[in-house]
């Protein structure tokens, strides 16, 4: 009885995500007596059920996709040089995978040229491909468009380089709803 209560609750709160976003959402992360992915089943009679819903996954799987179709195209490095970074740590996402609960996602390119493909302190971005920016631009419509999922901004953040060291390069951040904007 507890996994079928629990089955139909499951249901109902993706539905009402789904509302309230105008969009399909993911499935949730389920823990049965503590245990990741275990069947609804496996509960016990006094146990738990926990569902967790990691709705900015749907915001970060955009913004990739926008940066892969909005980056200027010359050699194609810009295009690869999008990171994803959860907490600090910078992560590999598939096509499919699990993306981890972090407070905080950040995704910037680690090539030094990209400061230059967005505007900074009052100077225009300089591409033709992209004379709005690529990272300004994108992170303003996900503000609008994701702003039941999670909090998102246009900022710059000192990134790791490909080559080695650290850049201070266009980034866009996203937290989970309820975290505080960074100023």
């Amino acid at each position: 009885m507890l996994a079928s209560f629990a089955r139909e609750e499951i249901a109902v709160t993706k539905a009402r995500n789904e509302a309230a976003a105008g969009r399909t959402s993911g499935k949730p992360k389920i823990a049965v007596d503590g245990r990741q992915g275990a069947p609804l089943g496996s509960v016990k009679p006094d146990g738990t059920i926990v569902a967790k819903f990691n709705t900015e996954v749907t915001a970060l799987r955009w913004i990739l996709r926008q940066l892969e179709l909005e980056s200027p195209r010359l050699t194609g490095a810009y295009r690869a040089s999008h990171s994803v970074y959860a907490d600090g740590r910078l992560i590999q996402l598939g096509s499919g995978g699990d993306i981890p609960d972090a407070a905080e996602f950040v995704i910037a390119s680690d090539v030094p040229y990209g400061v230059k493909l967005d505007p900074k302190d009052g100077l225009p971005a300089r591409s033709k491909q992209a004379p709005k920016g690529v990272y300004a631009a994108i992170a303003a419509v996900a503000t609008t468009r994701f702003d039941a999922e999670a909090d998102i901004f246009f900022t710059f953040r000192e990134v790791p380089m490909a080559k080695g060291g650290l850049h201070r390069n266009p980034a866009i951040v996203v937290r989970p709803n309820g975290r505080p904007r960074e100023v």
